[in-house]
């Protein structure tokens, strides 16, 4: 006698369901927030739809960087798990960063900004932006794609340090200063404070 066929279906990989379970929860806070909006969605087709998605989370990774927010940290009821988790601290390591999307892969990064491979070459060799290396892989930093931070006031600041390696750029702009308050120069610029972090960029180059 032939075996009835199961109709159950394979569990999905674990990263899949996660996927699929942020999914759900990011559709509900948008339908819960503005209804009209959400359904305006089903307007934009499925892959301009996904490529605006991912676009904006590397953008609020990059928001993350400027405001030292560590996004785990917030569903962490232990402190010493939030301090271990603490992206932006000299110890994180870079696998650390890269899996908060803080930094994002040369192609990634392309996609998110809207440059061609060309044009993030042309923009680093003006050190207007810049990269630090892993793995003889380049990978930029999310926080070129904060729309609340002037990417010229940006660009200012990383030819004032065109001397730095990457990494010490890196540092420079998430670590806190105490000729800042005790800001870090991201959220500086955040803040508007141009002129100050400009001023501790050629200091910190004097030295």
């Amino acid at each position: 006698m032939p075996r009835r066929r199961s109709n159950s279906t394979p569990e999905p990989p674990s990263h899949d369901a996660r996927a699929m379970e942020l999914l759900r929860s990011a559709a509900i806070a948008v339908t819960l927030f503005d209804p009209v909006a959400a359904r305006a969605l089903f307007e934009i087709p499925d892959a301009e739809l996904g490529r605006r998605f991912k676009r904006a989370l590397v953008r609020v990774a990059g928001l993350a960087t400027v405001l030292d927010i560590d996004q785990r940290s917030i569903l962490e009821e232990s402190t010493q798990r939030r301090e271990d988790l603490r992206a932006n601290q000299p110890g994180a390591t870079p696998r650390r960063l890269v899996a908060n999307a803080k930094l994002l892969h040369k192609s990634h990064f392309c996609a998110a900004i809207g440059f061609t491979p060309q044009k993030v070459d042309k923009e680093v060799a003006a050190h207007r932006i810049f990269s630090v290396d892993i793995d003889d892989e380049r990978y930029f930093p999310a926080f070129f794609l904060v729309e609340q931070i002037r990417r010229k006031d940006l660009a200012k600041v990383v030819q004032t340090l065109h001397a730095m390696a990457g990494w010490s750029k890196w540092n420079f702009f998430t670590t806190p200063r105490s000729e800042l308050a005790d800001l870090t120069p991201l959220q500086a610029l955040f803040y508007g404070d141009r002129k100050r972090v400009l001023r501790v960029a050629a200091e910190s180059i004097e030295r």
